[in-house]
């Protein structure tokens, strides 16, 4: 991704698609500043330098350190948090799975096993019964 790519939509590559992810303001920060020349002129550069599998570690630990949490993090675990987050805060499953670029439901499935603070609130929308 690079810096011109970048407005409030990230666009990236999920195997042959491409994904539009939305970004807001802590996602913004955490990304940082666009970086300037000598000039005070914006560099047409790329954001992550994730060459290697090291650089991408690299960066995942500095987001961590900066988002303050206190717990490893692989990108494994921060996909997985990351989907079951925004299914914990109402996102529906369709949107999900466009987000993690999957191309059906069937592996977006797997996330809804390690929500069950949603099964417990389909439980609860169910009207009362009057006996």
């Amino acid at each position: 991704m690079q810096w011109q790519n970048l407005t409030e939509k990230a666009q990236g590559q999920s195997s042959k698609n491409w994904v539009n992810t939305p970004l807001n303001d802590g996602l913004l920060q955490l990304i940082g500043k666009h970086k300037v020349n000598e000039e005070g002129v914006q560099i047409d550069s790329k954001i992550f330098n994730l060459s290697s599998q090291s650089m991408c570690l690299r960066s995942l630990k500095y987001w961590v350190k900066r988002a303050k949490i206190q717990k490893h993090i692989t990108w494994h675990c921060a996909r997985h948090s990351f989907a079951v987050n925004i299914l914990n805060n109402g996102a529906n499953i369709k949107t999900v799975a466009s987000l993690l670029g999957h191309s059906g439901l069937q592996h977006t499935e797997k996330y809804t096993r390690a929500v069950d603070e949603l099964k417990q609130k389909a439980i609860d929308s169910l009207p009362k019964l009057k006996i």
